[in-house]
């Protein structure tokens, strides 16, 4: 009780400070705020979201955790670069990369920590099933704004269970200028004793930051504008890894002594000054760590906002079963951020020489928190699946149930990436498990009474829930594969969590034979990698390696309706190489690219962006 009166004492003298002072800053790089008690500041002017069409709740907020990540909906410049998703935090922030913030909220700036945020009122907020609290997004149809509200949200306290006071207040980002706008529309109560509030934002090294205040609850009625600087003279030399082999660094799967696998990766100028050229270092490691190949290239000199592809020269022979991990590390003396430095991708080499192939980013481990659902019965998550060699035909599905309280079933879905820019499109099959054909705490198999054959591409696999309670098992062993998707409603999202997990979902193929003379396509296939950058809007490259001699090897490239548009102009004649395709002259959508090798035909997907 006197902790709480000292931390009242302590609110009344800052609401004095705080009216009294109407701006701050610059900080480091040159970010100022104003108060709407400023006569130059901004004018406070609640915007309710909730009746805007495609305005989206913020589900599944608890205490202390965070909900993403979300498109923001255009490129927000945020400091020196730009930020195109978030999270969000239930303790009143949005963050720009994945990471939690809970009390004792610190000071900004703080190299500790969760850093890249917004924190419009942080401190120890409570979501839980016994209160009202909610959150919601909406991006305009113009997509040059982004508001998140947070509406009706209480304080902790353990002794109440639906929590204490009331917070309704919003963040506002802007493209138009920049800027970052707080309002507060209630706020009454306050925390358990012994815990804080700080307003500001941060950037994301924790090195720069401008704080509003420290322990000082607004006032209502109230808004906070941040001016994104006119000029800057900060300096900030700062190169990061993009992404290694996709744009999603999404997990692969690769034949046991198939086609070696190229390391290729993206990097990035993500600073505001001229970079001279410095060491890119990548590697393939084994599940306990052990280095099976690694190799290094010095970057070009790049000007802030460029990007440069990186093919290595060693490449990894896959010719052990087993879980890899691909690395790429930039190595600029001097980093401003080191936390962008690396990216990590999930290799998996399966055996496809025997009759059932089972594909799998789990290892079969089971993280033992409970397992995955959605609150309400409904819902569900999905894993993209592109095989080790074509063509192959999906046989059966598999879900790790973990609990099923109530005895109820589930469906299996399966979906073409024929959707926009690959994504989940035509249904090619739904099977439903009745709650007799469940159990737990082990793998549920569903064949498939016809089997889906893969000619290129892949298929995603969903998992949807029946009922409340039940519950999909969660593998939280890195490496990760990015592949994983939600599903709410009708509605697809990247996994919120798939930085950190895998979903449970397997899928078996099989090896499909092909008749005729000369090597299968499906053998042929494994000296053929991908297309890199994949998807491309200039040249798009892929790696071969066979290990005999060829004749001839020629390429045709045909769009969605089967309309030749790209042919090779000569064949060639070597069994090791790149094919380089130039696509800057075609459309953005998904291509089908089929290569001839002396009478044989692979077939790869291609998607073109702009």
């Amino acid at each position: 009780m006197k902790k709480i009166a000292t931390l009242l004492f302590a609110c009344v003298l800052g609401f004095n400070s705080l009216f009294s002072q109407t701006t701050g800053g610059p900080d480091a790089y040159g970010y100022i705020w104003r108060d709407s008690n400023d006569p130059s500041g901004p004018v406070y002017n609640w915007i309710d979201i909730l009746p805007l069409t495609g305005a989206q709740e913020v589900r599944f907020l608890a205490d202390d955790n965070t909900v993403g990540s979300f498109p923001v909906g255009f490129p927000f410049h945020y400091y020196w670069y730009d930020v195109s998703q978030f999270w969000v935090g239930s303790n009143g922030y949005v963050g720009f990369t994945s990471g939690q913030i809970s009390a004792p909220f610190a000071g900004i700036p703080s190299p500790a920590g969760t850093q890249n945020f917004l924190a419009a009122m942080a401190c120890d907020l409570l979501f839980d099933i016994s209160n009202i609290a909610e959150c919601w997004r909406y991006t305009n149809p113009a997509a040059d704004t982004l508001i998140v509200s947070w509406i009706n949200v209480p304080f902790y306290d353990a002794t109440i269970p639906a929590g204490a006071g009331n917070n309704e207040f919003q963040i506002i980002l802007s493209a138009v200028d920049s800027s970052i706008t707080y309002q507060y529309k209630t706020q009454t109560g306050f925390p358990a004793a012994g815990t804080n509030v700080v307003i500001g934002i941060e950037n994301n090294s924790g090195s720069i930051g401008l704080q509003h205040s420290l322990n000082v609850f607004p006032p209502v009625n109230y808004a906070i504008k941040y001016y994104y600087p006119s000029n800057t003279t900060f300096v900030v030399n700062d190169a990061s890894t993009t992404y290694n082999d996709n744009t999603e660094t999404g997990g692969l799967f690769r034949s046991k002594n198939g086609q070696q696998f190229t390391m290729n990766t993206s990097i990035k100028n993500t600073g505001n000054q001229v970079l001279p050229s410095y060491n890119v270092f990548s590697r393939v490691l084994n599940s306990v760590g052990s280095t099976m190949v690694s190799d290094n290239r010095m970057s070009l000199t790049s000007t802030p906002g460029q990007t440069e592809n990186i093919t290595m020269t060693n490449m990894f022979n896959p010719v052990t079963a087993g879980t890899y991990r691909f690395l790429t590390n930039t190595q600029l003396p001097g980093d401003a951020t080191p936390s962008n430095d690396q990216k990590v991708q999930e290799l998996v080499v399966v055996d496809t020489t025997t009759t059932a192939i089972r594909l799998s980013y789990d290892n079969n481990v089971e993280a033992g928190l409970g397992g995955l659902n959605w609150t309400g019965g409904s819902g569900g998550t999905a894993i993209y699946f592109v095989p080790p060699c074509y063509p192959v035909k999906v046989t059966e599905l598999y879900a790790y149930i973990v609990s099923n309280p109530s005895s109820f079933g589930y469906s299996m879905v399966v979906y073409d990436d024929n959707g926009t820019g690959g994504a989940a499109g035509t249904k090619l099959d739904s099977i439903f498990m009745t709650p007799s054909s469940v159990f737990t705490s082990t793998w549920n198999t569903t064949p498939l009474a016809t089997p889906i054959t893969i000619n290129s591409g892949g298929v995603y696999v969903a998992w949807k829930m029946n009922g409340d309670g039940l519950t999909l098992g969660q593998n939280q062993v890195p490496p990760f594969s990015f592949r994983t998707f939600e599903i709410l409603g009708s509605t697809w999202a990247p996994y919120r969590y798939r930085e950190t997990e895998d979903v449970m979902i397997n899928i078996s193929i099989e090896k499909i034979p092909v008749s005729g003379a000369g090597i299968h396509e499906s053998e042929m296939s494994n000296y053929f990698g991908d297309f890199y950058p994949n998807p491309s809007a200039n040249i798009a490259t892929i790696n071969y390696d066979i290990p005999f001699n060829v004749k001839n090897i020629f390429y045709q490239l045909y769009d969605v309706q089967g309309k030749l548009v790209n042919v090779s102009s000569s064949s060639v004649q070597s069994n090791s190489g790149k094919l380089s395709i130039s696509v800057n002259s075609l459309d953005a959508g998904i291509y089908t690219c089929k290569i001839a090798v002396d009478g044989d035909v692979i077939v790869r997907k291609l998607v073109i962006a702009k």
